[in-house]
Parts: structure tokens; C-alpha cells; sequence
């Protein structure tokens, strides 16, 4: 229960216990009234029939008359006359019966215990006998009965009046401390914000220390991350071109030749500085490192110009004259090569003057699945043939397409797509994700379209989605399958589905996803959504609104192929992450490569210190699985791992 509330019912105690004290001692006090005056009219109207009866005549007959009359005329419960011997003369005794309008727990609760008045009655110089006078209770009963519901009604109103407003003080004095339960919760839900300390003595040292607090775990997780950066970038990237280095090329270059999607079409292109060391010796040392920052950034732009021609991009350096840059889910090479091409004579003009550049490069398409080996070796046979030219060429091995005839255009495509999108022809098929303890986290799932009765996989259509803008509609449709499974389904599992940055960067799509679940919100925990690190890196401001939109939803939210950029990543604390998937690329022949296993390690503590759960991707063999669970990861995903 929160402070606020139980402060709220202390007041509403105290509020409940002064209202009862007060109302108890004002009807105790009004029972005490009425009885006092009850006790003084039974003592006057005694004395002043006494004293008319000492005065007359002793007739019997006269004085039960007049007994009489003033019983019937003064409400009188009893009015006896009795001699000196104790034998009455006259007794009068009320016998009516009373309309019930007081209840008889209230009087039972507040009797009224009035003493008859008394008084002596006079014969001359002897006592004709003793009159006793004693008022009827019951408008006594009604007048207080009348008084006390009157009172419970102001004191109940005074007292509902004087706990709103208390209330309404007490959220004004407290709320300072809304912002400390805020901030409370954001370091919970790893996001360590400041709040401003308030004017109350005492709430100002909470936020202060709160503040201070925050702000030393932010200190923490920003220096840890900067000097995980700093190791992993100086191990996995050449010196001077800032590009990836032999190794962490290779390995990337693996990764995606081992992904279990062959339909997947990815390509390779290998630059060369042809004459690099005449080039040194002409230019100098300075000039010669300035021209290769040039060449590695130009690598870097190209695929900025036209983005949509590939999901992902990674340039690095072989050797000292050798470049390449690796191109997933490319749609279009020749026009890439061309651009490449153009910057490169535009690079070779601008030191004409000064030194003869020959930058050759060749371009080939490839397939997951195929070996490294051979694919470099026609990567080297193209490139040599271009050298042969002694110029700025290029050479280019074009594979055939795997799709029909009738899907080689754009229009085509589209047409199959939106065909399949209508025919809720979107399926999806599961690949476990275990935690160390061989215990499933859940199951990543994985998209087929079903075109034209076949079920093609994501590398087949996601280049051309992507280049025709449909990725939004696939990923809802995707999302829709999933949560129509998992209704369906008598056990359910979580599952884990991969969205477009697209998606994200489409605020209708966005909506559209939001909407879908909330009509499903049941089954909304059952997700996981991760994006690639990169594009979150490119977009993170609307990866933040995304997490902002879903995390209320209960659906867990991640990024995949993650740890190159993780350092870029501002704040990552505050998008309330709940899991990284880090890039196999790290993981690839991880017993061999010490400065992996530090980086890994480090990122492991650093991401369980906010409250994240590590999983490696690509994993290839079940024995890597007790060094991954020593260096700290909480599960895995790839090729060598069963249920």
C-alpha cells in the first residue's frame, strides 16, 4: 500500500474517532440536560402541588380531584400521594400506549433515569402524607432523539467536509513525494531521472538523496559502457580508417553465411588501393592515411544514398590496401557498384595531380550457405581482372535470380504481395531461444508468405517489401497471425517477433499495431518485439515513443543483433529494455578470441546491472554453452540449439 494512502486512512481514523468522541459526548451530554430538567420540573411542579394541597380543605374527594386535574394536564408518568404510614391516598399511573418513534436501542443506549420530585403535604401543624411527582419520559426521549440525529447529521457533514479538505492538504503537502514514487519507479524500471527537490525539509533530503542516487548509477552505467566501447572498439577496428578490422569482418561475414535462410541474397565487394606503397613513398605518410579515411568513408556513405537497396551494411579492412564492404538483403548491386564507381573516379580526380589512384573493386552476389572460401576466391578472380585494366573499373558476377520471370520487376512483386497480404497468406515458423538451465524463454518466429501455393521465406520478399514500402502491412499482419495462434493455442508460449524500423517509423503502423494490441491484450504478454541495434541506433527517438506505447501493454521489448552499437545507444537505461540478443558475430569462435570474451563479460554485468537478460545469437555448438553461461549470458539462440 502507498504511503499516500495510508497516511489517507490515518486521517480518516483520526477523522472517524473525533467524530465519534465528539458525537458520544454531545448526545451524553444532551441525555444529561434533559434529565436534569426533567428532575427540576418533577421537584417544582411537587413543591407547588404539595403546597395547594396543604392549603385546602383535607376532603378526600377534593383532593383526588385535584390530583386529578393536574395529572391529566401535566404528562405525568406517576403523581402518588402517600400518608405517614406508607398507605397511598391517591395513585395515578400513565397507561396509555405510546406511539413507538424513538427505537429502543437508542434507549437502551441512553437512558434517561429521572428522579421523582418529592415533596411533604401539610394538615395545620401535621403531616397529612408525602406527594410524589415523577414526568413522563417519553418526549424527553423524543426531543433527544430529534437532537441526536440532528447532530449526527452536522457533525457527519463537518466531519466528510473536514476530511476533504484534509485530503486535499495532504496531497498539497505530499506532493513532492509523487515525484519521488515516479522516481522510484523509473530506477525500477531502469530509467534514473532527477526531480526537483521540494520546499519540506524533510522531502527535500528524500529527493536529494534520490537524486543523488540516480545520478551515480547513471555516472556508473555511462562509464562502464564508455570503457566496454573503448576495448570492443579497439579490438574489432582498424586504427586509422575506423573501419572493421580483419577478424571482426570475418566474423560478421560468417554470421551471415551461416544464417539458416539460404533464401536470403546478400553481396560482397572487394576494393582494392592498387600500388599502395608507391602511393606512400609519392604522397607521404599524413597525405597516404588522409586518402585511406577518404576511401573508408566513402565505403561508409555509400549506402546512404540509397538505403533502401539493403537492410543492413558493414565496411571494413582486409589489409593495408584491401577494403570490402558486405551488403544483406540487397536488391540491386550493379547500381550500387556504379555509385561506388562514380566516387571513386571522383576520389582518383581529386589527387590527378599529385599521384595516379587505381582503385578497382568487384562486386558479387551470394547465398547463406555458401562457403567462405569459394566466395572469396571469385571475389579475387573478378578483382584481378579488374586490375588487369591498370584504371578505376569494376567487375561484377550477377547470379541468376531465384523467383519466376514474372516477379522480376517491382510492380510484380507488389501485386504478390499485397495478393498474399489479402489472402492471409503470412505464416511463421519457431526456432527455440533457451535459457542456460535448458529451460525455454521463448520461441522467435520467424515470417513465410505464402505466394502463389508456396511458402517462400523472408529473403525472398523482404528486399523488394522494403524497397516498396509494404514492411509496415507485413509486420501487422505478422503480429495479427501470432496473436491468433496464441488465442487459439490451450498453452500458450511467448514468442518473439522481429519488426522493421519502418514499422516504427510509420506512426499509422505504429497505431495500427497498438490498437491490434489492445484488442488482444490477454494474449499481449505473450510477445517479445525486438529490433535490429542498428536501426535503433539511426532512430532513436522513435524506438523510445514505440517502447513508450507498448511497454504499458505487458509486451517484453529488446534489440537483436546487438553489441557493436551499444555504446551509441544514449540512455538505454530509459527505454525500459528487457533483453539484448547479442550479434553472433561476437559469438563465432568465442574460445578463441580473449578480447570477445572481455567484452561479452563486461557487457553481461553491465546489462544485468539494469535489469537486462543476455541471449547470444548463432550459437553453432552445444559445448559453447558453458562458457557462454560463465561469461554471464542467460540464454542462447542458433543452429546448435535443440529444445
Amino acid at each position: 500500500m502507498s504511503l499516500i494512502k495510508q497516511l489517507w486512512m490515518a486521517v480518516a481514523i483520526l477523522m472517524t474517532l473525533a467524530f465519534l468522541s465528539s458525537f458520544s459526548i454531545s448526545t451524553y451530554s444532551a441525555r444529561e440536560y434533559f434529565e436534569e430538567q426533567l428532575r427540576l420540573k418533577n421537584i417544582d411542579n411537587a413543591n407547588s402541588l404539595a403546597l395547594t394541597l396543604s392549603q385546602i380543605e383535607k376532603d378526600l374527594v377534593t383532593v383526588e380531584l385535584l390530583i386529578s386535574a393536574q395529572f391529566d394536564t401535566g404528562h405525568y408518568q406517576r403523581i402518588e400521594l402517600i400518608d405517614p404510614e406508607g398507605t397511598p391516598y391517591q395513585r395515578k399511573l400513565y397507561e396509555g400506549r405510546d406511539e413507538q418513534q424513538v427505537p429502543d436501542w437508542f434507549r437502551r443506549l441512553a437512558p434517561l433515569e429521572v428522579a421523582p420530585g418529592v415533596a411533604q403535604v401539610q394538615d395545620g401543624w401535621h403531616q397529612f402524607g408525602t406527594l410524589y411527582v415523577e414526568s413522563h419520559t417519553r418526549f424527553a426521549y423524543d426531543a433527544l432523539w430529534a437532537t441526536t440525529r440532528e447532530l449526527f447529521l452536522w457533525f457527519l457533514v463537518v466531519a466528510l467536509g473536514c476530511g476533504a479538505l484534509g485530503t486535499l492538504i495532504l496531497k498539497w503537502i505530499t506532493r513532492p513525494l509523487d515525484d519521488v514514487v515516479v522516481q522510484a519507479e523509473a530506477i525500477g524500471g531502469r530509467r534514473f531521472i532527477t526531480s526537483d527537490e521540494p520546499r519540506t525539509l524533510e522531502f527535500g533530503r528524500v529527493v536529494r538523496a534520490m537524486n543523488i542516487l540516480s545520478d551515480r548509477i547513471r555516472q556508473m552505467l555511462e562509464t562502464e559502457t564508455q570503457r566496454l566501447e573503448e576495448m570492443r572498439y579497439k579490438h574489432q577496428h582498424d586504427a586509422l580508417t575506423g573501419l572493421a578490422n580483419r577478424e571482426y569482418f570475418i566474423s560478421q561475414l560468417d554470421s551471415v553465411l551461416s544464417d539458416p535462410d539460404d533464401a536470403r541474397r546478400h553481396a560482397l565487394i572487394l576494393l582494392r588501393v592498387v600500388h599502395l606503397a608507391e602511393i606512400n613513398r609519392d604522397l607521404g605518410h599524413q597525405s597516404t592515411d588522409a586518402l585511406l579515411k577518404q576511401l573508408a568513408q566513402s565505403l561508409q556513405n555509400l549506402m546512404q544514398v540509397y538505403p533502401e537497396k539493403a537492410s543492413a551494411s558493414h565496411a571494413g579492412r582486409l589489409n593495408g590496401s584491401d577494403f570490402v564492404l558486405l551488403l544483406q538483403d540487397v536488391s540491386d548491386l550493379p547500381l550500387i557498384s556504379d555509385v561506388l564507381l562514380q566516387a571513386m573516379q571522383t576520389l582518383g580526380a581529386e589527387y590527378a595531380e599529385r599521384v595516379a589512384l587505381i582503385l578497382p573493386h568487384a562486386a558479387s552476389y551470394f547465398h547463406s550457405g555458401e562457403s567462405r572460401g569459394a566466395l572469396m576466391m571469385r571475389l579475387d578472380s573478378l578483382l584481378a581482372s579488374a586490375e588487369q585494366r591498370n584504371s578505376i573499373c569494376a567487375e561484377l558476377a550477377v547470379q541468376p535470380q531465384l523467383a519466376e520471370p514474372e516477379f522480376l520487376n517491382a510492380e510484380a512483386w507488389r501485386e504478390a504481395i499485397q495478393t498474399a497480404l489479402q489472402n492471409q497468406g503470412v505464416r511463421a515458423v519457431y526456432f527455440p531461444v533457451m535459457g542456460m538451465d535448458q529451460h525455454p524463454l521463448h520461441e522467435e518466429a520467424m515470417m513465410r508468405l505464402r505466394i502463389h501455393d508456396e511458402l517462400r521465406s523472408a529473403g525472398s520478399f523482404m528486399p523488394w517489401a522494403r524497397r516498396l514500402g509494404i514492411l509496415p502491412s507485413l509486420d501487422l499482419a505478422m503480429v495479427r497471425y501470432l496473436l491468433e495462434h496464441l488465442a487459439e493455442s490451450n498453452a500458450p508460449k511467448e514468442l518473439a517477433v522481429n519488426l522493421s524500423i519502418e514499422t516504427l517509423l510509420d506512426p499509422a503502423a505504429r497505431h495500427q499495431l497498438w490498437t491490434l494490441l489492445r484488442q488482444m491484450s490477454q494474449m499481449a504478454h505473450y510477445l517479445w518485439f525486438e529490433v535490429p541495434e542498428h536501426a535503433v541506433v539511426q532512430h532513436l527517438q522513435a524506438y523510445r515513443e514505440f517502447c513508450e506505447l507498448m511497454k504499458p501493454l505487458g509486451c517484453k521489448l529488446g534489440l537483436e543483433k546487438a553489441g557493436a552499437g551499444f555504446a551509441q545507444i544514449g540512455h538505454l537505461q530509459e527505454l525500459g529494455l528487457d533483453y539484448l540478443k547479442v550479434d553472433a558475430a561476437f559469438i563465432r569462435s568465442l574460445e578463441h578470441n580473449a578480447a570477445n570474451q572481455s567484452f561479452l563479460r563486461g557487457l553481461c554485468t553491465l546489462g544485468h546491472s539494469i535489469g537486462l537478460q543476455l541471449i547470444a545469437e548463432g550459437v553453432e555448438h552445444p559445448r559453447e554453452r558453458e562458457l557462454l553461461k560463465e561469461i554471464g549470458f542467460d540464454g542462447l539462440t542458433g543452429p546448435g540449439v535443440r529444445r
